[in-house]
């Protein structure tokens, strides 16, 4: 693989991974336009996981550790009280895509390459972006009142992103915007969420990234580092976005995108 395929391949990575607009649909289409053979793109695409993995853990930093602190039974600060309840939170809302992977993971998986689930996927996506717009004017509970309830709601939205195509961040916003959640603590509550999904994603194709970076390391890194750096941008520059709520451009894009790719499928 060349450096530049490597380097475009991480900045979508990055971008839309945390955009509300489907990594895993970008990098199809990608890899359609720069093709990668597919053992090896499947690979890849973990190794840039792991480019984002290591822009949600710096970037939350403060988070993740006053959570760990918590979980070994430290104090907290007042104004943090609530991360007491997020770490234990956070693995409920896990339960249901680990269990819906387990059991559907595979079959989803072999639609991945259709040029018309593809445009399917990101019409649902659209769906689920306009239904979370449509709860914003109630979403007024912020971190403290985040519990038991809303994490099952987010972590069942996150079992739909397991559509290939479906935007994870997408369906885990909307899913905390559906139980009242503001927006700002929805998409942090989303990012943080991400931690255990891709973790996951890295340690069950660990293999076929360790062929990768014995076989051809420099482009794997170069996209690799790009997927974290790109993905810490898009991580700022969406949480500025959720801090006024305006969800409707991802919605209208995706909702576009889905029709011109599902066109396109039909006449492949």
């Amino acid at each position: 693989m060349d450096l530049f395929k490597a380097i475009a391949l991480g900045v979508i990575q990055g971008l839309t991974e945390f955009l509300p607009v489907s990594s895993h649909g970008h990098l199809v289409l990608a890899q359609k336009i720069m093709p990668i053979p597919h053992d090896r793109a499947l690979a890849f695409d973990v190794c840039l996981h792991l480019g984002t993995l290591v822009a949600v853990l710096v970037y939350f930093r403060n988070d993740l550790l006053r959570m760990a602190a918590a979980a070994l039974g430290r104090p907290l600060e007042e104004h943090e009280a609530y991360l007491r309840r997020w770490w234990w939170l956070l693995g409920l809302a896990t339960v249901p895509v680990a269990v819906a992977g387990l059991l559907y993971g595979e079959a989803l998986e072999q639609s991945a390459d259709s040029t018309i689930w593809l445009g399917i996927s990101w019409l649902i996506t659209s769906g689920l972006l306009v239904y979370g717009i449509l709860c914003l004017a109630r979403g007024g509970r912020g971190p403290f009142d985040v519990g038991i309830r809303d994490a099952v709601v987010i972590g069942l939205f996150q079992a739909v992103a397991l559509i290939p195509a479906v935007s994870r961040s997408g369906a885990t916003i909307a899913g905390g915007l559906a139980s009242g959640i503001d927006a700002s603590t929805s998409a942090r509550f989303s990012f943080l969420l991400s931690v255990p999904a891709i973790t996951a994603a890295i340690v069950f194709n660990s293999a076929g990234m360790r062929m990768l970076l014995t076989e051809d390391p420099l482009p794997v890194i170069v996209g690799t580092v790009t997927a974290g750096i790109t993905g810490a941008l898009a991580i700022e520059f969406m949480m500025r976005v959720m801090r006024v709520g305006r969800l409707k451009p991802f919605a209208v894009y995706c909702g576009v995108l889905g029709v011109v790719v599902l066109v396109v499928g039909l006449f492949e």
